[in-house]
């Protein structure tokens, strides 16, 4: 049985872009998996969190810790706004599609295509930016959402249980981690989008760069020096309770 034609025009395109689909679900699902039994920068970070937000709540001074939740927010508005930036630079570059594929065609080594190949790379980087824009403005309600709950942290001198304590504590450092989680699925678009360039040159050069990005963030999340480093704090200091919360 033959195929559909378009299968047959842009099977390189279909085969390609599902190869990063199933890659980036893949990793993330197995990134999230393995978080839960062995140390790694999420886990590590959320017991800060925690550790923080509980000293947070027993200091009668908190500029301090405002100022770095706002810090921290600004980082995701940051990356949100250059997000912005690539995509209206996408849109324009669709509209000059066909010059564009000339330049690829006569680079060296580079795969023939067509420009309709070129508009659809360009159409499927402008969807994972757009992932990449929600991840971050997600980021950045959770992290207002953080600033309100401090802002309703009990007074230093105010009659409350320990337990209502904790549970400001706990509840604000996991709405903390779970921004962190959306900055971070923001941050793995640009990682992920950087494969392109191997696509404009070769098929078979994008399958390899999809797969060096997943090698660099496991390697980065579970085996890096940072990762090291956070381990052998909280593995001094019986305060802090390593505990992934998603």
């Amino acid at each position: 049985m033959d195929l559909p034609i378009w299968i047959e025009t842009y099977s390189a395109v279909i085969g390609c872009s599902l190869w990063l689909l199933v890659s980036w679900v893949s990793y993330a699902r197995f990134a999230h998996y393995r978080a839960k039994r062995t140390h790694c920068l999420a886990s590590q970070l959320h017991a800060f969190r925690i550790l923080w937000m509980k000293r947070v709540i027993r200091r009668d001074n908190r500029i301090t810790d405002s100022s770095l939740l706002a810090s921290v927010e600004r980082n995701a508005s940051f990356f949100a706004n250059i997000t912005v930036l690539v995509m209206a630079g996408i849109v324009t570059a669709l509209g000059s599609a066909s010059q564009a594929n000339t330049v690829l065609n006569d680079l060296p080594f580079s795969a023939p295509s067509t420009p309709v190949d070129t508009e659809i790379k360009l159409m499927l980087l402008f969807v994972i930016f757009a992932y990449a824009f929600f991840s971050f403005t997600w980021a950045m309600r959770k992290f207002g959402f953080c600033a309100v709950l401090v802002g309703a942290f009990p007074l230093h001198d105010e009659p409350t249980s320990q337990a209502e304590r904790d549970v400001f504590a706990i509840n604000t450092a996991r709405i903390i981690d779970q921004a962190g989680h959306s900055y971070n699925a923001g941050l793995r678009c640009y990682y992920f989008a950087l494969s392109f360039l191997a696509w404009l040159i070769s098929p078979w050069l994008f399958l390899l760069a999809v797969w060096l990005v997943v090698a660099v963030l496991y390697h980065r999340e579970f085996h890096s020096k940072a990762l090291r480093t956070l381990v052998e704090i909280t593995d001094g200091m019986s305060e802090i309770n390593v505990q992934l919360d998603r």
